[in-house]
């Protein structure tokens, strides 16, 4: 009977520490073998390894908005180039501006055409040409 109530409080300073469920404090602590200490820094190391998987997936996203152009184009003329990233801070930080530039895009007939940047360097790649064959 002491053997469970110190198991219970065990459980219980895992929630206080952690804020998780008495279930996942359970979890916690029977996979670190009841030890209180290796439960808890377990349960940080997670945290962490979680945390820097958001991060990269954060700046993944962020690298691929910064190849992808958006473009307006006023007949065959370029009116503006931008990263699709500043555009949708733009957009977030100013909608009220970024709904007015909508608006005259309509209004004027304006093209939007998005541009992704290839993954690949020209000066990297030559087609061959039929004066390589002579």
């Amino acid at each position: 009977m002491n053997d469970e109530l110190g198991y219970l409080e065990k459980v219980d300073l895992v929630r206080r520490r952690t804020g998780l469920s008495f279930a996942e404090a359970r979890n916690l602590l029977e996979e670190a073998d009841w030890d209180l200490l290796e439960a808890l820094t377990n349960h940080e190391a997670s945290k962490n390894a979680w945390g820097n998987q958001m991060l990269d997936r954060v700046k993944e996203i962020f690298d691929q908005g910064n190849k992808t152009k958006i473009v307006v184009k006023a007949k065959e003329d370029t009116v503006v180039e931008l990263p699709v990233t500043v555009g949708i801070l733009g957009a977030v930080l100013a909608p009220k501006v970024a709904l007015l530039g909508a608006a005259t895009c309509l209004l004027t007939r304006c093209s939007l055409q998005l541009h992704k940047q290839s993954n690949f360097d020209a000066g990297d790649f030559s087609v061959p040409t039929d004066a390589d064959n002579d």
